[in-house]
């Protein structure tokens, strides 16, 4: 069947997918027609045979056959065509990065002689060459290549039945490739797959293992070559050398230092004025106004506009107009602070499409490698100000967990009544001492304070404790993240474990097992409380740690009892999670959609009021400055009405939005049902967090409590 996902992502109207750099007509045409090479080739071509040739080998070969248009479509009788050839044979040319910085010959002299040793073997074999596909400059392992996609449409179509390459590398250098099309579909599509310089061929029965040692062999290449760039790009960063595309917008590229950058004055100009805007308590709205008004390009089409290579990818001409996006961009990077912030971001792997963001201790800062452009005071003022409403949101949030804390506390004190006076009286006092912390901005203070008291409510009875802790999260400032080991990954319970005594995160150390003389070592993973850890035991009594695999263990089997008694419920009432997501937010649209009736009904007054005034102002009845006033009146509210209903309108889609996603619960369940094994993915889509108490002396057990991401 017709791989319709690939016949769409290429663009077969765009057959010249090479840069201009090497286009034809650059070449000198005698350079290359008098060679022997080129001779030989045009002797062994049969133009007659071909159906398609890439535009630029076209060009290159002079080739005047024009291409079958019908060659990359379903045929409305496929077995009737070509059943009597079975030697149809298409070439694939790739030239490598090597290949094109070549110091002797040019690109065309490597493209000759790649395809004579091609066109040589297929006369040998006596072959018939129907297609000839180029590419350059592109990696092996990239499945998006234009040229790569059509061969294998063409063999998809039956159009061939065998396909040639200088070396399987040319084809593909990734394991999974290889796999999928040479052991998979080129089996299907009946193709025997040839390559000259390593013998791999399909049509010999033992040589599949040959194939996936090479494969391996050529994947294993791109990533040593990959981690040896990666080496070079920043060792070079940290010498504070610049390595981008395209410098920051205010500066251009040094033309004496390539790594090297020097203000753009007209640019910097504009830098400058955006931060005294800022300082001077301007917000992006107006800024957005000014700078559009005064028709000052954005930077991406500002880059256009000095005939840069630079493509934006929501405008390929540049941005239009100024936003807020860019403003916040700029206003927060310290580059402008003569400070060179490199290696913020890096591709996920060699054979992943994407890139991943890196932590500022991890990126590469280096002080004082080039000019500033904003004023120091300046910068001071704009810099304090991003920072003071980074505090600001991060107390609105600790202020808000609180007062959910406070409120579960006091509701279960109203449950029961037969808690002892001491526990009661104890947990008055953490309660005030919250609430007056709440009145401070001193967050360290009142996070000390939330943990304090949310720890007094295990004195509680259980079910009340349950209640409440059901309600309340453990409350950190520390910035920390998830990072990775020494084999380079992320354990699973990185970030999601925490201590119930002092509600610090629980830390994975190793220690090695076995006989001391032994050279075999086995080593044991165990989690353990970061604040005991590093504060000699002292700072918090929960001292026992918990060995990874236990914990993995339980976490296993209670996960697994939480998806079945999701389908237990399913079973005892019909659509649980749909009906549970509608009742949560239909209620609120309806609410929503209400009051945005009533303020269409407001405006529609409103205008009704404005019509008899100017009736009055025209009568006489009122006077000019009594209807002006009026009129003032009535257009702000009318306009504060529209403002209103445009906030209803997004909070409607944001509440479909949660209903939708809340649905797709079951999605994940079915997804996830009868799991044998966790990852981290599997904790991070169900698991908010675990909290590890400590071990009870007689009993010798401890409390490990799950925290979900569902609520079932």
């Amino acid at each position: 069947m017709l791989n319709n996902k690939r016949s769409e992502s290429c663009n077969f109207n765009n057959t010249n997918n090479l840069d201009v750099k090497y286009n034809v007509e650059t070449l000198n045409n005698q350079e290359y027609n008098d060679t022997v090479e080129f001779r030989k080739i045009k002797e062994l071509l049969c133009e007659d045979h071909l159906e398609y040739v890439t535009e630029y080998l076209r060009n290159l070969l002079q080739i005047k056959k024009t291409n079958n248009p019908n060659c990359f479509k379903q045929p409305l009788f496929k077995d009737l065509f070509y059943i009597d050839n079975k030697n149809r044979v298409i070439i694939y040319v790739r030239l490598s990065v090597e290949d094109l910085n070549k110091t002797e010959g040019n690109v065309s002299k490597s493209i000759l002689n790649q395809l004579l040793m091609l066109l040589t073997y297929c006369n040998e074999k006596k072959l018939e060459v129907v297609g000839i596909f180029y590419e350059e400059d592109i990696s092996g392992s990239d499945e998006t290549r234009v040229e790569w996609n059509k061969s294998l449409l063409f063999c998809e179509l039956g159009n061939t039945n065998i396909y040639v390459c200088k070396t399987q590398a040319r084809f593909a250098r990734d394991v999974e490739m290889i796999e999928k099309y040479l052991h998979k579909r080129f089996i299907e599509w009946n193709i025997r797959f040839l390559s000259i310089v390593d013998h791999s061929d399909t049509a010999i029965k033992g040589n599949k293992l040959q194939r996936q040692i090479t494969a391996i062999v050529d994947e294993n290449k791109l990533a040593e070559q990959s981690v040896n760039t990666k080496a070079t790009l920043r060792a070079k960063n940290n010498a504070g050398q610049w390595t981008g595309s395209f410098a920051p917008y205010g500066y251009k590229e040094d033309p004496n230092d390539m790594y090297h950058f020097v203000i753009d004055e007209p640019a910097a100009n504009v830098v400058r004025k955006i931060y005294e805007m800022c300082a001077n308590g301007i917000g992006y709205s107006k800024m957005c106004e000014y700078l559009n008004e005064s028709k000052i390009p954005t930077p991406s089409r500002y880059k256009k506009l000095q005939g840069l290579n630079y493509v934006c990818p929501q405008a390929p001409n540049g941005s239009e107009f100024w936003n807020y996006d860019t403003l916040r961009k700029i206003l927060k990077d310290e580059t402008y602070d003569g400070i060179l912030i490199q290696h913020r971001t890096e591709s996920i792997s060699y054979n992943i499409k994407g890139r991943k963001k890196i932590p500022k201790n991890e990126q590469s800062i280096v002080a004082c490698s080039h000019e500033r452009i904003v004023d120091p005071n300046i910068s001071k003022i704009v810099r304090k100000k991003y920072q003071e409403r980074k505090e600001k949101q991060q107390l609105e949030e600790i202020r808000s967990e609180s007062k959910i804390l406070i409120d579960a506390i006091e509701e279960a004190k109203e449950d029961y009544k037969t808690l002892s006076k001491d526990s009661l009286a104890k947990i008055n006092l953490a309660i005030i001492k919250l609430k007056d912390t709440l009145l401070t901005t001193n967050i360290d203070n009142i996070v000390n304070k939330y943990n304090e008291l949310r720890e007094l409510t295990v004195t509680l009875n259980s079910e009340l404790y349950t209640k409440i802790q059901d309600k309340v999260q453990v409350l950190s400032t520390d910035k920390t993240r998830a990072k990775p080991g020494k084999n380079g990954e992320i354990h699973i319970f990185s970030q999601k474990v925490y201590c119930k005594c002092c509600g610090k995160v629980f830390q994975k150390n190793q220690f090695k097992t076995g006989p001391r003389k032994s050279d075999v070592k086995q080593y044991k993973a165990y989690l353990s409380c970061r604040t005991r850890g590093r504060t000699g035991k002292y700072a918090c009594d929960n001292k026992n740690s918990i060995r990874y695999e236990e914990l993995e263990r339980i976490v296993l089997e209670e996960l697994n009892k939480m998806i079945q008694l999701y389908f237990d419920k399913s079973k005892l009432e019909q659509s649980y999670y749909e009906k549970k997501v509608y009742s949560n937010y239909e209620k609120e649209i309806n609410a929503l959609k209400k009051e945005q009736s009533d303020i269409e009904k407001k405006i529609k007054t409103n205008e009704e009021k404005f019509t008899m005034i100017y009736d009055d102002k025209i009568s006489g009845v009122i006077t000019l400055e009594e209807f002006t006033m009026l009129k003032t009146k009535y257009q702000n509210d009318t306009e504060n009405c529209k403002l209103r209903i445009n906030q209803i309108n997004l909070e409607i889609a944001d509440l479909e939005k949660k209903k939708i996603e809340n649905i797709n619960e079951k999605e994940i369940f079915e997804k996830y049902k009868n799991i044998k094994k966790l990852d981290r993915l599997i904790v991070e889509t169900f698991i908010s967090k675990i909290i590890i108490g400590k071990v009870d002396p007689e009993t010798k057990k401890r409390d490990i409590r799950i925290i979900w991401n569902f609520a079932i």
